[in-house]
């Protein structure tokens, strides 16, 4: 008896911290997120909510220099020029796309450039060849838009070493180019993000 009456309080503990290191859901922007010494989801959601409202609120898009809205663009590339190897640029992509497309002021040609491209575009093309597929509904020769517009990101970092602490800070640059002349025509860069550490208390 004395040993079962040892053993219940232990095993309440056992199970009340298996309880509670079961993977719950949280806020991905609140309080309870992780922070890393790198980029973190909430900031990479920050940064592209920043620069695509500067874009949208600057006048180069309602000029009506490139053609009325929605006008075409590209993207040209996400350059990851950080220390994070896997870095989540299709994260970042989507929600650069998604705030430009709602705004109703670009449309995203995707059968060319380096990100952000779909094959079935092309691959429609060539379903006028297939006996199996009306080829009067496979889009006519010439039909796909070129961009006036070519959007290129970049995430840069930079490193402070101290004798027992370490800094990494992140920033984002954005610009678009007028691809008939290779002009610049806007650019902004997010405010910098600094993550402060111990030394060897992260995995470099």
């Amino acid at each position: 008896m004395k040993t079962k009456a040892l053993l219940a309080p232990l095993l309440a503990i056992l199970v009340l911290g298996a309880c509670q290191n079961e993977p719950r859901r949280i806020d991905p922007s609140g309080d309870e997120t992780v922070t890393s010494a790198g980029v973190d989801y909430n900031e990479i959601i920050e940064w592209t909510d920043t620069l695509t409202h500067r874009m949208l609120t600057s006048t180069f898009l309602d000029t009506g220099e490139f053609g009325s809205q929605p006008i075409k663009m590209v993207v040209s590339d996400i350059e990851n020029k950080t220390d994070i190897s896997h870095f989540p640029s299709d994260i970042l992509l989507g929600n650069i796309k998604a705030s430009l497309l709602d705004s109703g002021k670009t449309r995203f040609v995707t059968t060319y450039g380096t990100q952000g491209t779909d094959d079935m575009t092309r691959f429609t093309q060539e379903l006028s060849d297939d006996p199996l597929f009306d080829d009067s509904q496979v889009p006519a020769s010439g039909q796909a838009s070129v961009a006036r517009l070519s959007l290129r990101t970049q995430i840069l970092w930079s490193r402070s070493q101290g004798t027992r602490q370490a800094q990494n800070t992140y920033v984002v640059h954005m610009w678009v180019s007028d691809v008939r002349n290779g002009e610049e025509v806007w650019r902004s860069r997010s405010d910098p993000i600094a993550k402060k550490f111990k030394k060897g208390s992260v995995g470099w």
